[in-house]
């Protein structure tokens, strides 16, 4: 203690613990909960920043898909309309097989010019053997500008129904459907699809495909003259001997198709498919070719007749879409033609037989009642019919 005139001054005591404790204990309790908010909030925002991202990357990846789907889309367009501008004596007009770019959705084959004695890209559209060119189209898909069906098939057409309605009169002449017609229906029908199954999965435009088709017409027409025989006859002799014909035709057909593309490349690409789809086309011509050479060398009596006709037939039966899918539409297109050639066909039969009933210069309303009732009736079988999109 120390004194100074009147005043005296005492000695600071320390601070105590109880003096600088908080005086409000809560408040340290209210921090903690608001930091514990703060906390439980961003990992609210970090969720919500994670989700929206996951959603943004999902996003993406179907952007990416679609870009890729387009940009596959616009590659078979550019190739498919590079394959119409195609003039169609190019690449000579004895040139090879070229698959068509909208047979299955798989893009045309363009390959190196032989000719040209480089090993640069030709734009010829001629596949080189052994060039992989991979399937990035999923099957079924026809994004290619669609062709009409050419003339050539129209005749091949017009011939088929030809031989079809000598096996009309045939069933006409015996008043009944027996073995032997259906054999021959079959047969007719069975050596028309051989030709489309060929057209709506190459190029038929060169010279060889025009000669062959023609040839296919010659051996229908004569086999059709052969429609009335039964089996143990010398007309069922010439039909086996024109679908033995026809057969030995596709076997050179796909064995010039497998020279051309026999170096096959990788599973995945479009010159293998092709070959193994030669290979197997050719394999089952010739041995329906030398099925029908068995039959033929039969003698007209054999019990065995029908039984050879029936495994030709069955050994021409093949799957749609078996090693290598075919122009869907395109074919399509040829059985609808097909089918209303066969309508037109019909109608003019029916006319021409009640025709001699008709009295021209004065017809009846009858007569016109028959004739639209008959329009009719076909017209109405013709809705029956229908392709993937489009009603014929």
């Amino acid at each position: 203690m120390s004194s100074n005139g009147n005043h005296t001054t005492m000695p600071l005591a320390p601070p105590s613990s109880e003096g600088l404790a908080d005086p409000n204990p809560r408040s340290e309790t209210a921090r903690t909960v608001a930091i514990d908010d703060e906390v439980v909030k961003l990992k609210a925002s970090l969720a919500r920043e994670k989700a929206a991202k996951r959603k943004m990357y999902t996003y993406l990846v179907k952007i990416a898909d679609e870009l890729k789907t387009l940009r596959n889309e616009s590659e078979q367009l550019i190739s498919a309309a590079e394959f119409a501008r195609k003039a169609w004596y190019e690449g000579g007009m004895w040139r090879g097989p070229n698959v068509l770019p909208s047979a299955g959705g798989i893009r045309s084959n363009i390959g190196r010019n032989e000719n040209s004695g480089s090993g640069e890209e030709a734009t010829n559209s001629i596949p080189s053997r052994g060039n992989k060119v991979a399937s990035n189209m999923p099957a079924g898909t026809s994004l290619v500008p669609r062709a009409p069906v050419s003339l050539s098939d129209l005749f091949l057409d017009l011939v088929t129904v030809t031989a079809f309605s000598r096996v009309g009169n045939a069933i006409q002449d015996r008043g009944t459907v027996d073995a032997p017609i259906l054999a021959y229906f079959a047969i007719f029908w069975q050596i028309w699809s051989k030709e489309a199954s060929y057209s709506t999965r190459f190029d038929t435009t060169d010279i060889s495909s025009h000669l062959e088709t023609l040839l296919a017409c010659f051996a229908l027409l004569g086999g059709s003259l052969s429609a009335y025989s039964d089996f143990n006859s010398a007309g069922c002799d010439r039909i086996m001997g024109v679908a033995m014909f026809v057969a030995l035709l596709h076997v050179a057909l796909h064995a010039r198709v497998w020279y051309w593309f026999q170096v096959g490349g990788e599973v995945d690409s479009v010159n293998y498919a092709v070959k193994r789809y030669a290979v197997f086309i050719t394999v089952m011509n010739t041995l329906e070719a030398i099925t029908w050479a068995v039959g033929m060398s039969l003698k007209l009596d054999s019990a065995m007749r029908p039984w050879v006709v029936l495994v030709g037939i069955i050994l021409n039966l093949r799957l749609p879409q078996g090693f290598m899918p075919n122009d869907f539409h395109a074919a399509c297109s040829k059985r609808g033609v097909l089918f209303i050639l066969l309508l037109g066909f019909n109608l003019q039969s029916i006319v021409a037989v009640a025709s001699p009933y008709f009295n021209y210069w004065d017809p009846t309303t009858d007569q016109y009642a028959f004739l639209f009732l008959a329009c009719f009736l076909m017209f109405m079988i013709k809705l029956l019919y229908v392709d993937d999109t489009y009603a014929i």
